[in-house]
């Protein structure tokens, strides 16, 4: 057996695609066709059914899946170990973070990061998941969790600060949509709910307000109640900062989300990680009244 084909196997395997399992391994859908039939050729076993859905483990492949995710573990975990070791400053660091963090909060000081540390490459991965840090498909997680809630057991992590949001539209639009005036025509701007008063506008101070158009992205909120369209909901560090939006008058803010530093265990002593959690850390500390909210916005 080729290794090569035990991976190809692994990715067919896991997207049950050829065309997909090529665009990820960057090979054409009929290479991998013919890799795979080679491995079964080699074992003398079909390992996949082949019909219009794509491809389905027969039994043998399920056997088979089984040893060759052991085997990857087994690799990928001897692979943490020896860069948990190392102790330059230099290589690959992935981090997967939301792009309002990467962009509003964490960016001036990435920036200085590289200008001190210059053989570190930074690969930012915007993501509102956490990524599988076991299979280093990113090596640090900056994220926002729900209140309360903790991140799995086997990545080791502190969780910085609560963050806190606030409710937000421009002037114009409040000086002729007052919400809390009664017969008020403000709306919501809504997320991908259907429903017109979903859970999050009950727990408001404008619970009697209803959801009108729905834009699944925190950019497009705030652009979209910048320029009129409604009232939103946005972290205080970010809807604070921009220009043309104002927090609702008489609106206080509220705990929303607890930001999070996680990393896997073995690569805990890798200098590298460990001078970049300090940044992160350090960062978060030093914006700590802008993140929850204690900072009196200038209203242009």
């Amino acid at each position: 057996m080729n290794w090569e084909d035990i991976r190809l196997f692994l990715t067919l395997a896991r997207d049950g695609s050829a065309r997909g399992a090529a665009a990820i391994e960057g090979l054409s859908h009929s290479t991998i066709k013919r890799r795979v039939e080679l491995l079964e050729a080699a074992l003398d076993v079909r390992l996949f059914d082949r019909d219009v859905r794509g491809y389905r483990l027969t039994g043998a492949g399920e056997t088979m899946l089984e040893s060759v995710l052991r085997a990857e573990d087994a690799f990928l975990g001897a692979q943490r170990k020896l860069q948990g070791r190392d102790k330059q400053l230099r290589g690959e660091i992935r981090l997967t973070t939301s792009d309002i963090i990467a962009t509003h909060l964490i960016m001036d000081d990435l920036v200085s990061f590289g200008e001190e540390y210059p053989d570190i490459n930074l690969t930012i991965l915007i993501s509102h998941d956490l990524f599988d840090l076991n299979r280093r498909e990113a090596d640090v997680a900056l994220r926002m969790l729900k209140l309360g809630s903790s991140p799995p057991e086997h990545l080791v992590g502190r969780k910085l600060v609560t963050i806190k949001g606030c409710y937000y539209a421009s002037k114009d639009y409040l000086s002729s949509n007052d919400p809390w005036k009664d017969g008020t025509t403000a709306r919501w701007i809504g997320w991908s709910e259907t429903e017109t008063f979903p859970a999050w506008v009950k727990s408001t101070p404008f619970p009697g307000l209803s959801v009108h158009n729905r834009l699944d992205d925190l950019n497009l909120q705030a652009e979209a109640a910048r320029s009129g369209m409604g009232l939103t909901v946005l972290p205080c560090f970010f809807g604070d900062n921009i220009k043309g939006l104002q927090r609702i008058p008489n609106c206080h803010p509220y705990e929303s989300y607890d930001l999070w530093i996680l990393s896997h265990p073995d690569l805990r002593d890798t200098a590298r990680l460990r001078a970049f959690r300090t940044l992160l850390v350090d960062t978060v500390k030093s914006k700590n009244r802008e993140l929850t909210g204690n900072v009196k916005q200038s209203v242009d």
